[in-house]
């Protein structure tokens, strides 16, 4: 572990915080200012781990199937004319961040005062499924889609299902416009938590 710390003090990533556990017990944690144990921190794409997680939760309810269409989710955002690659477009080209858009929409979309409206008006390029390309949007999209078929954020969601009985509290996520949580990043956690 001291090899570890001294490794990456010398290297140009930033380290916040670091616990080890083994057999179940913290051998060894750190935080570096400004972050502390008590703080929550920025989960960053972390966050899409937990969106999935709703995603299968969802699933194993009976709400929704990885094969779902998006835009059965979304009548009132879809384009007037929907092309073949939209119509095509499944959950699991979401999870696998393969839905054949190019670039990544995300940077544009986030200044969107309805970000699966502009998300669904992005072109598709290729085939859902066949080329990945890294997209926070497509998680965004299935915090949105479990909010249609839960009636809950996802935080609101996770709660009862993960949270508690993880005992993890205290936890935040950003939202937007239309007060979806943001899904492919925005989660904020203590350390211990995660």
């Amino acid at each position: 572990i001291l090899q570890f710390l001294e490794a990456a003090g010398k290297s140009p990533h930033e380290l916040h915080s670091m616990m080890v556990l083994r057999h179940g017990k913290v051998i060894a944690e750190g935080w570096w200012a400004p972050y502390r144990a008590d703080l929550k921190h920025t989960m960053y794409s972390c966050s899409k781990s937990f969106t999935a997680t709703a995603v299968g939760l969802a699933v194993s309810e009976g709400r929704l199937t990885v094969e779902d269409k998006v835009v059965s989710f979304f009548p009132n955002d879809v384009p007037a004319t929907i092309p073949p690659n939209l119509a095509n477009l499944r959950g699991r080209d979401l999870l696998s961040m393969s839905v054949g858009q190019e670039p990544d929409p995300t940077p544009l979309i986030r200044s969107a005062d309805n970000w699966a409206k502009a998300f669904l008006s992005t072109p598709i390029l290729y085939e859902p499924g066949s080329k990945f390309l890294y997209n926070s949007l497509a998680t965004y999209m299935l915090s949105a889609i479990v909010q249609k078929v839960t009636g809950e954020k996802i935080i609101d969601y996770l709660t009862p299902r993960l949270f508690t009985p993880l005992g993890i509290t205290g936890m935040d996520w950003e939202v937007t416009p239309e007060n979806v949580n943001t899904g492919g990043w925005g989660l904020r956690i203590k350390t211990e938590d995660m």
